[in-house]
């Protein structure tokens, strides 16, 4: 068995308060439901087994050795475990579901996020990719993500609170009554679990993936980053899918459910530049002959990295912050007219009353050009815009069919692949990923 190194050692001595926060979270587990006063039995019982599993894996995770590694991810998935029991055994009370979540949040950051990865010690140094102007991988970068991430993980939670049976209202604003249809809608009941519920338990781990790992993490940890954007990306495509077939499915519009689809939009569109630096990174190191597996799991480097110019979060002024927040991000003018274009096709058929499948095609044609408009903004996939050439094109055709539809939607739907043509400017630059912003 390979020895530990004397650095890990002295980071696991460090960082060993950690293991007895989640032994103490374990003990609470084990009693905390006979003072709540759970209703539902399967989450009394689950709480208990899961309490004496943690403690039980905190020591062993006192030792700097494989097994006290290996019990630490353990004590971490039982934190992702919590998260999702409630979902599972619909929990019955608020109180379980308050408890649950937020001692598998403690658990989760006492043992992976907080501490580290188990039996490695993090590595400084050459944050910027090579060929790139900036790092992706900076805290100024992923800090909008987080932010967003928490919004879309407490309207979730909220909503998913009302399918759960904790409370008979749900707050709507009034030109949009239809938050009760969606959520009790057949499409919200085709899940097995509360649909909110299972976004919050996206976001919950998004938060928690987007706060690991330093700000070299697309060249150390490149599974990380990958986990991260799976969730982000994937998911966020699920989300506003599910949304755009709300007026087409239910007939009725979720207006909090439409804010966190825009959370998430925004989401990609300032996460995915690090996706592109972990493959890009991937891609240069299996041309050096080095070992993609290896690389992709431990991490590495390669020459033409360079180290990021210094700059305080605590001290900087708000405005340069904010600008560093948006590199990557450009707002180019055509692309916001692409958006609003979007906007009118899904309020054509209240202006005209047009109903039936027009009016589905409307809506969501209007909804996919809202959604490639806004994630075109990313430097890194501005040649996503080229998609709404096609949708163009296709409203056009449907208006030779479907001679009821506005003229001025065939104005709109010209307009929109002119629009489509202008790339806008690239401020930044990519490396080799560079010729595939067209």
């Amino acid at each position: 068995m390979k020895p530990v190194s004397k650095e890990v050692k002295a980071k696991h001595e460090k960082m060993i308060w950690t293991v007895f926060a989640c032994s103490f979270l374990g003990f609470w587990l084990i009693f905390s439901h006979f003072a709540f006063g759970y209703k539902t039995i399967a989450m009394s019982w689950n709480d208990s087994m899961t309490g004496i599993f943690v403690m039980f894996c905190a020591f062993f995770a006192r030792k700097p050795n494989k097994l006290g590694f290996f019990a630490i991810w353990l004590i971490c998935f039982a934190g992702i475990w919590l998260n999702f029991a409630p979902l599972l055994f619909w929990a019955k009370s608020a109180v379980e579901y308050l408890n649950d979540t937020i001692i598998g949040i403690l658990l989760i950051l006492f043992s992976l996020i907080i501490p580290g990865l188990p039996g490695k010690v993090t590595e400084a140094g050459h944050e910027i990719p090579p060929g790139w102007s900036y790092n992706p991988s900076a805290w100024i970068q992923r800090i909008p993500v987080i932010k967003l991430g928490m919004l879309g993980m407490f309207i979730s939670r909220y909503l998913a609170g009302y399918q759960l049976g904790y409370f008979d209202y749900v707050w709507n604003p009034e030109f949009l009554q239809g938050t009760k249809e969606v959520l009790t809608s057949n499409v919200a009941s085709f899940f097995p679990v509360s649909d909110a519920g299972l976004g919050c338990f996206a976001y919950t781990l998004e938060v928690l993936l987007g706060l690991k790992g330093g700000e070299n993490r697309w060249r150390t940890m490149p599974w990380m980053v990958i986990s991260f954007v799976l969730l982000v990306v994937p998911l966020g495509i699920v989300s506003i899918i599910l949304v755009i077939l709300q007026p087409l499915l239910v007939g009725h519009w979720c207006f909090l459910c439409l804010c966190t689809a825009t959370a998430m939009m925004i989401m990609i569109v300032y996460a995915v530049d690090e996706l592109i630096a972990v493959f890009q990174f991937l891609h240069l190191t299996r041309k050096a002959k080095k070992s993609v597996w290896q690389t992709f799991w431990h991490g590495g480097d390669l020459p033409g990295t360079k180290d990021e110019e210094e700059y305080s979060l605590s001290e900087g002024k708000i405005l340069e912050l904010e600008k560093k927040a948006r590199l990557g991000v450009g707002y180019s003018w055509n692309l916001f007219l692409s958006a609003i274009i979007g906007i009118v096709f899904m309020l054509t058929p209240y202006w005209f009353s047009i109903d039936g499948l027009m009016a589905d095609m409307d809506h969501l044609f209007g909804a996919l050009i809202i959604v490639i408009s806004i994630l075109s903004l990313a430097e890194v996939i501005r040649a996503l815009r080229f998609v709404n050439i096609l949708f163009g094109a296709a409203l056009i055709t449907l208006s030779w069919v479907y001679y009821e539809m506005p003229i001025f939607q065939n104005i709109f739907a010209i307009a929109l692949i002119l629009l489509s043509f202008r790339r806008g400017k690239i401020k930044e630059t990519y490396g080799p990923w560079q010729k595939m912003i067209k």
